[in-house]
Formats: structure tokens, sequence, C-alpha cells
């Protein structure tokens, strides 16, 4: 994670440094083991934050420069990408500093020693250290309220007007203490070593004293087993007509596989095709039955030896082969973006439709030009641009200002209508065939496709939509426009590299059983990774994917019946995704629901930057699913969620490290559950719930949606998590105890859990109720009674039905099929709708307002049970060291929850 957490709390910055001496290798022959130090200066570079300086030299001595101080800071958080250039002069672009500059410029951490100037090279004084360390901790909530006075100081009238408030803050935090003579030495200039000492001091000395592990809780390096003596290999050197021994290789995976299909495979262990390292291009490849190995003897294809085995499906643009356009183009750009854009010819680049086109930066994905560009209440909902339905194909647009500004756009040839389902939370977009000006009138191309007809809610007079793919609203970072007959692309300010999906599926398996894939590369494909159905006992391990253009990066659907899937992922890395980037479709529903066991195990990936347009996908999505286990696993910047288990059964999560995930969703969780009635033994415990970045209602730590039932959340920590750290809706029999709720916001923190049963009564005077007769239900505009009826009356049909169904019922919930249906006995204590959830025994550490709340609605509080909450404001003592100078570990000895923290996260 980013440090999000550590900055809730006050460094540590004690620029003359006393340090008990640390014996440390550090790997630099000018830094001796025993040097005071060595310790803080391993413990900089092991954290990726300082470097050498060349020749097994780290120059501890050496002084620091601000360029040094601005790109540590920015390590630190995790190097994020500047949205634009540090506008500073001598700031130069390609330099090692060139993007720590600009973000710590765009952050507010430095303002440049002018308006245009930065001196990357000037050495940095005490005061500017402390001042740029002050403005990177100015996010956390807490702080010193009191300046300390500096005239006792005998050097104070040294200390420049700007760094006053810092210096004071420092001091009055204990952080600065005078030097010899009783002198701040406010101009005296930082070593590096001291700097390593200060940065791992803020990272260790001011945190609850059970975050230290989530805060160093990174992706886990595991050695790869090198292959030995392996049946077949390929190399990119090597030739199909060989017989793919280790001296003379094949050169195709096909040629490796129909190898496979012909060896006598009696008396062995297992089957293996090595791959030595290469890049081996684009790769379509299909296996079937007959390429299926058995539990006891698995065919594993992998790498031999060091370097990196790479498939690549598709084709990289650097910004440097873009151009300046010209100035005949001019005319189709915004006047104000053409100096800004930039244009390359990717004829024969792209694959297919070029409508379909997807490109990929290291941060995401490029969005097509469009108007508006971003949405006015800083969420994905789109603007009601206004449209009215005027026929099937065609939409007549209402507003003004739209039809005014289409008037003027050269051609509509490639435009696209950017419609939001509700139902489902999905966007998808509809190419337009043509408008008509006078009429006002979008006609759409193909629109009976898909489900384009209800992508912008045609029986709705105003439509929320936006329009992409127009070469005059190119005005803006991270968008392109591609003229599909001349095959130029328009970039708007293009940096770093390209990635451009061609190809399609790289792996298909249709009945392929008990195979491995291990450390392996796949890259920019424009469909799936691996598209696999059918099989079972499938290993992806220490893998890497990255950039796919589907729906899903890797897709496993159905199993036979009596036979579990067992698919694992162990230890591989997934970034830059359209879509989700696992899926698996279980089949585990209906007659043969625990008959058809997944067995899917998720353990210690690094799922990073799913897909960052729309808003649809969670990082791994898994469907109709029994049995999954999802741990010491890290998820980043996914789009909608990290983990999504709809009506899945026998889950548990653990361990498990997400951090700023929800980056582009307004409704959904960090984790998912819905539609699982009967979806008892889910277990979420020892995760590290992070910010959830998106603004607006709707985002949860774990939302338990529709129905989803026995669900048991406990020591967790949740961090700013948005409304809720658990939304329970819908749901009976969930408990939510022993966990820690931190939130520095006005909002949020709370665990709400609103039972079915309150639902209908939240609604009582849309019901009308008459004596003397059983019971009337009408006039009731919500279908909340009829999905409530639907769910309820499968889960009893399905327990009447099928022998397996009712005894696997009985043996997780026996005391369910004693509940009834019937409606008109709602004051019935056996009533299905009411709620037995219960929340208790949860902490609650808030900046502000209430310490902690639980939803406060009386229907509620009626049917859960709420008891033995704690909560403590942030400044509150006993419970802190010593909150005034910045200190919140927890005190020893404090009556504090049981909560075995030192196991949260992904360690």
């Amino acid at each position: 994670m980013k440090k999000t957490f550590a900055a809730l709390f006050a460094l540590l910055m004690v620029l003359s440094c006393v340090t008990v001496a640390t014996a440390a290798k550090t790997g630099f022959s000018d830094v001796a083991e025993d040097r005071w130090s060595a310790a803080s200066i391993k413990y900089a570079v092991d954290n990726g934050y300082m470097k050498g300086v060349g020749g097994d030299k780290f120059d501890p001595e050496g002084s620091l420069t601000r360029a040094m101080v601005a790109t540590v800071l920015w390590r630190r958080e995790g190097e994020p990408k500047p949205t634009a250039p540090s506008g500073f002069s001598d700031v130069p672009a390609n330099e090692w500093y060139t993007d720590a500059v600009a973000w710590a410029k765009e952050t507010g951490v430095v303002k440049g020693i002018t308006a245009t100037t930065f001196e990357p090279d000037g050495l940095i004084t005490r005061e500017q250290l402390a001042t740029m360390l002050f403005r990177f901790s100015s996010s956390a909530p807490v702080s010193v309220p009191e300046r300390a006075d500096l005239t006792p100081f005998s050097d104070d009238e040294k200390v420049s007007g700007w760094a006053n408030e810092p210096l004071g803050w420092a001091v009055e935090a204990g952080l600065i203490k005078g030097t010899d003579g009783n002198r701040l030495a406010p101009e005296g200039d930082a070593t590096r070593e001291q700097f390593a000492a200060i940065i791992e001091r803020y990272d260790g000395s001011f945190a609850l004293k059970y975050n230290a592990p989530v805060v160093r809780s990174h992706y886990t390096e595991k050695e790869y087993p090198l292959v030995d003596d392996a049946d077949f290999y390929v190399s990119t050197t090597g030739s199909d007509d060989n017989d793919g021994s280790f001296e003379h290789p094949f050169r195709t995976w096909e040629r490796a596989r129909d190898a496979v299909r012909t060896l006598d495979k009696t008396g062995r262990d297992g089957i293996t095709v090595a791959f030595f390292a290469g890049d081996y291009g684009p790769l379509s490849v299909t296996l079937s039955a007959e390429d299926s190995g058995t539990p006891e003897r698995p065919v594993t294809y992998c790498k031999y030896g060091d370097g990196d085995v790479t498939f690549d499906n598709g084709v990289t643009v650097g910004a440097d082969e873009f151009s300046p356009i010209g100035e005949d183009e001019y005319g189709l750009f915004p006047d104000k973006a053409v100096s800004k854009i930039k244009k390359a010819d990717v004829t024969g680049l792209v694959a297919g439709d070029p409508d379909d086109l997807v490109i990929f930066t290291d941060d995401g994905i490029l969005i097509e030009a469009r108007y508006p560009n971003r949405y006015p209440d800083g969420t994905d909902q789109l603007v009601t641009m206004g449209a009215a339905a005027a026929s099937r194909d065609s939409y007549r647009l209402t507003s003004r200002i739209l039809t005014n500004r289409i008037a003027k756009y050269h051609t509509v040839r490639g435009m696209k209508v950017y419609g939001y389902i509700v139902r489902g939370y999905q966007k998808h977009t509809i190419k337009v065939s043509s408008y008509d000006p006078e009429e006002q009138i979008i006609r759409l191309l193909n629109p009976e496709a898909g489900d384009y007809y209800g992508a912008i809610n045609p029986d709705k007079d105003d439509c929320d939509m936006a329009f992409l793919n127009i070469s005059e609203e190119l005005d803006a970072a991270g968008e392109y426009w591609l003229d599909s007959e001349t095959m130029t692309l328009y970039v708007y300010d293009p940096h770093g590299t390209l990635r451009i999906p061609v190809y399609g599926t790289m792996i298909t398996m249709d009945h392929a059983s008990d195979v491995a894939f291990r450390g392996l590369t796949f890259l920019n494909s424009r469909e799936r990774f691996i598209d696999e159905k059918l099989g079972h006992g499938i290993t992806v391990e220490r893998c890497r994917f990255s950039v796919a253009a589907a729906n899903e990066g890797l897709m496993f659907r159905d199993s036979e019946i009596g036979v579990p899937k067992d698919v694992r992922f162990a230890s591989s890395e997934f970034e830059n995704f359209y879509g989700a980037a696992v899926k698996i479709e279980g089949g585990c529903e209906g007659e043969h629901r625990f008959d058809k066991e997944t067995r899917a195990v998720f353990d210690n990936n690094l799922v990073r930057a799913t897909n960052l347009v729309y808003d649809a996908y969670n990082g791994v999505d898994m469907r109709n699913c029994s049995n999954l286990t999802f741990s010491h696993n890290r998820f980043e910047r996914c789009s909608r969620g990290a983990i999504s288990f709809s009506r899945s059964y026998d889950v548990l999560v653990e361990y498990n490290d997400f951090d700023s995930v929800m980056c582009n969703s307004t409704d959904g969780g960090i984790l998912y559950a819905d539609w699982s009635a009967d979806g008892r033994n889910l277990v979420v415990r020892y995760n590290f719930f992070g910010s959830a970045t998106t603004e607006g209602i709707g985002k949860y730590g774990f939302y338990v949606d529709d129905w989803t039932c026995g669900a048991e959340v406990y020591s967790n920590l949740f961090y700013n998590t948005g409304n809720c750290n658990v939304m329970v809706h819908d749901g009976r029999d969930c408990s939510i105890h022993d966990n820690v709720s931190v939130t520095t916001q006005a909002h949020g923190g709370s665990f709400s859990v609103i039972g079915a049963r309150a639902d209908l009564e939240e609604n009582a005077g849309d019901i009308i109720w008459e004596e003397g007769r059983d019971s009337v239900w009408s006039d009731y505009p919500h279908d909340i009674v009829w999905k409530a009826e639907s769910v309820w009356s499968e889960f009893f049909h399905n327990a009447e039905s099928y022998e397996n169904y009712r005894n696997a019922i009985l043996e997780r919930w026996p005391e369910i099929l004693e509940y009834h249906i019937n409606f008109n006995d709602r004051d019935d204590p056996k009533y299905i709708f009411n709620s037995v959830n219960d929340v208790r025994d949860n902490v609650f550490i808030n900046k502000d307002a209430e310490a902690y709340s639980v939803s406060d609605r009386e229907i509620v509080r009626r049917y859960t049970a709420t008891e033995g909450q704690v909560g403590y404001y942030l400044t509150e003592n006993p419970l802190f060291v010593n909150p005034s100078r910045g200190d919140y570990r927890v005190k020893d000895g404090v009556d504090f929850p049981d909560i075995h923290f030192e196991k949260i996260g992904r360690y």
C-alpha cells in the first residue's frame, strides 16, 4: 500500500541524530555494519525509498539535494503519476526526478525557489526539509495544535519567515531539538544518512502498534524453483523439426503440445514443457481433453532458468514515436489543445474493427475524446444531457447546449453514445450512424446488438449519456482520437509507452484438465489470456498478466457434475485490464448447486490497475462458486471493488491488503456479495481495508447485498472505507464483531445492518393493512416483496426437491427449514424477514463527530443485536501513548479487544 494509513500519524524528525548503532549489512562499501546509520540506510534501500550513488557506494555523509527529498517522498507514496509537468524551467523531461518533482509540486509538497525554478541540485537545509515534510504530512488528521515559540533558540532570527510555522510545529511535537549551543541551525545542510534515519522513524514511530505489519505489507516474492530435466524444451531459436530435447528445442508451444499428446505417460510423475527465456511473440494455442494430465501426473508449461518467457499479442508505441500535428489538421481539434496533441501512424498495428480500439498506459486506459470530460459532481455518474426515444434506433436530443455543440462537429463518423445502465451499474457505448441537425435526431448503428437499446434508458426523457470519439473534444489529458480512415492516432500529451492489444485469446482450454502454468509472462491480449471451460485442476503460479481488452483477463467456466473445478492462482501479478482480472463462473446453482464445487484458491497475488474507465468490474469476480479462499493478496486501484462473489458459499477471505480500490464507482464494496440466501460459511477476517477512493455515497468496505446470509466479519482493520465499513442489506444471521474502524472523515466509519423486514417497515406508508382480513398488500411501489418471495421460494423449492441440496442446508443451516414465507404472518417470531444480525465488540476511532455508530433507525435496532461497542476520539487519552505529540500507539495494559492485528494484511 502507499503508506496511506501511516499518514494518520505525525512524523518523528530529529535532525541532530543520536542513534544507537545497530549492525546491518547494507551492501555498500562505504557503510560499515556498525555505522550508526547502517540499519536506517538498509531500511530505506530495502523499501525502495533510496538508492546508491553508483559503484557500490551510498555516500552517507553526502549532502541531500532538493530533488533527492522530492524523489524519496514520491517513492514512499508509491510513485504516483503526476497529471501535468512541474512547470519548472530547470526540471527537464526524462530526468530521474522529473515525475517526482511534478508530483511534489502538484500535491503542494514543494513550491519552488521561484515561481518558475525548483533548483533540483540545490542542497537542502534543515528548515527546507522540515517544511517539505510538514507539507507532506499536511493531510494527516493528527496535528499539533500549538506552534512552539522559537525565541529561546539562540539563532531564531535566522529562521526564514516561511519556515516559522513548520519549525514551530516540529519543535512543539518534539521532532526537532536544538543542537549544541541551543541552536536550531535552520540553514545547516542535511545529509543522506540523516534522511534515511528520518524516513525510517517516520514509518515506524508514530503508528498504532497493530499497524506496522499493514504498512510494511508488500507483494511477497518467492523463489521460483528451477526446472530440472524437463520432458521437452522450447526456445525462440529452436525449430519445430527438432526433437524437443535440451540441445535441440522446439520453436512453438503448439509443437510442444503435440509432443505431449504422443508421449507415453506410464510411470511418470508428470510431464513438463520448459521454455527458455525470450520474446515469443503472439500466442494462440488450444488445449483439449487429449492435452490433459491427471491429478497424479499433471502437464506443466513453465520457464527454464533466469529471464522472462514472454508471449505478446500486441504492439507498443512510445511517446517518442509521436510527432506534432500539421497546421492543416488544426481545424479538427479545439484551438486551445492543438499544441498538446500529437499523432502517430498506426497502420498495420490495429487489427479488427478500429472503432473497438483499446489503448493502455502504465496507469490504466486511455479514453476516447468525449464530451463532457468530467462529471461535475466528482463521481462517475454521467451528466444528464437530455434525450428522448424517437424510435428504437434513434434519439431526439432535448438539450440546447448539446445540440448547439454537436452542430459544430465536422462529422459524426465514428462518434459513439456512451450510455449508463442503472440495472447492474454497467455502461455501454452505441455507435452513431448519422445526425439530423434539423430534427435534432441521432440515429444509432445496429441498435439491436447486445443490450444497446437499454443502454441509454430510452424510457426516460432525460437519459444519462456522454459522447465519445469526437476529434473536436480532444482537449484533456488521457484522451485519444483515432482517424480510422487514415489510421492516424491522435493523443493529448502522450507520455510513456502506449500498449495496444491486437490479437485474440492466447490459450483456449476446452475439457483440458490438470494443467499448470508457471513462471510465464503474457502481455497485450485483445481478448482473454486464458479462456477455459469444463476442466479442472488448473494452476496458475508465478505468472504475470498485463493488458487485456476483454471483459475478463482470465475466464474459467463450468465444471462436470461431481468433479470439483480446483483452480489455483498463486504468487502471480495481474495489472491493467479492461474488465475483471479473473472471473470464474462455477455453475453452483439450481439442482446441482452442491454437486458442482469450484474449490478456487487465490493466494499471494497482486492485482493492480484493473479497469479504470467503466465501473462494472471488480478485480476478481466469482459467481455461483463454492469453497473459495482468498488469502495474502494485495489489491490496488480496482475500478468497482477488489473481489465479488455472487451466489457463492463457503468463502474465506483472510490476510488480504485492500488499498485504494473502488476508484471509479459509487455503488459497491471493496468486497461484494449478493444473492446467497443459502450461502452460509462466509468468513472475512484479518484483512486491511484501505481507502475507498471515489467520492459520493454508496461505497463500502464489505457490501453484503440482496439476501446474503450467514456472513461473519471479524478482526479486520477498516480505514476510511466510505459510508460504511460493512453494509448488510436484506440479509440475516450476519455477525460483525471485534473489528477496528479508523475514520478521519466527517461521515462513514459505521456498520450498517438493514434487514429485509426493516426495508418493508421503512416503507410502511406504502402498505395497506386491513383489519378483519388476513393481509392485503397493495399500492406497494417497490419490488422487494416480490423479489423476496422469488428468492426464498426458490430456496425452499430446491430444499424440497433435491436431496443433496436439502442435506447441505440441514448441515449448514438446520433452523432455516423451519421458517416459512407466509407474508400474512409477519408478526410470527419465525417470520422469514426477522433479521437476527449482530454487531458487537467493535472499536471505533474517529477524528470527530460521534465516536461510533451503528445504523440508528429504530426499525433496524429492533432486529439487530448491538452491544459492547467502544468508541474513541483520535485525541483521547488514556488509550494512546501521547496524542498531544502525535504518538497514537495503544498503551500497554489498556483494555483493548483481543484482535490479532500483528497478522493483519498481506505478509
